[in-house]
């Protein structure tokens, strides 16, 4: 599980969630007529279930506006409509809950040693 393939769970999210919940083993999806797949892992499952995890315990409500938007699939210009941040302020909190979700992955054991070493620090 890298970094980038949390990432790419989160701005999917709701086909991959549909095609879990189907038991399917890839979400297939069309955006601007090109058609995509993302095979489904167990690693995959756990992004989700630490995803609605975050939802549930989250208290702040710029911050539930912002994640339910991502579990719709809206664009980042849409999402940024509905919170009082500005786009810095967006995108910043978009990154860290894309790490405490990464962080997650870590302490449930789906990122190896190796991976983690292998992240650029600068």
């Amino acid at each position: 599980m890298t970094k980038e393939r949390v990432e790419e769970i989160v701005k999917r999210y709701p086909f991959v969630i549909k095609a879990i919940r189907e038991g399917k083993e890839a979400a297939e999806f069309q955006i601007s007529k090109r058609n995509f797949q993302i095979k489904i892992t167990e690693e995959d499952k756990a992004v989700c279930e630490i995803f609605e995890d975050i939802r549930r315990r989250e208290r702040d409500p710029d911050v539930l506006r912002m994640i339910n938007g991502l579990r719709k699939g809206r664009t980042d210009t849409a999402i940024m409509q509905d919170v009082h941040w500005r786009k810095n302020a967006y995108y910043d909190r978009k990154s860290k809950l894309i790490d405490k979700i990464y962080e997650c992955c870590i302490c449930r054991g789906h990122v190896d040693y190796e991976e983690i070493m292998s992240r650029e620090i600068a």
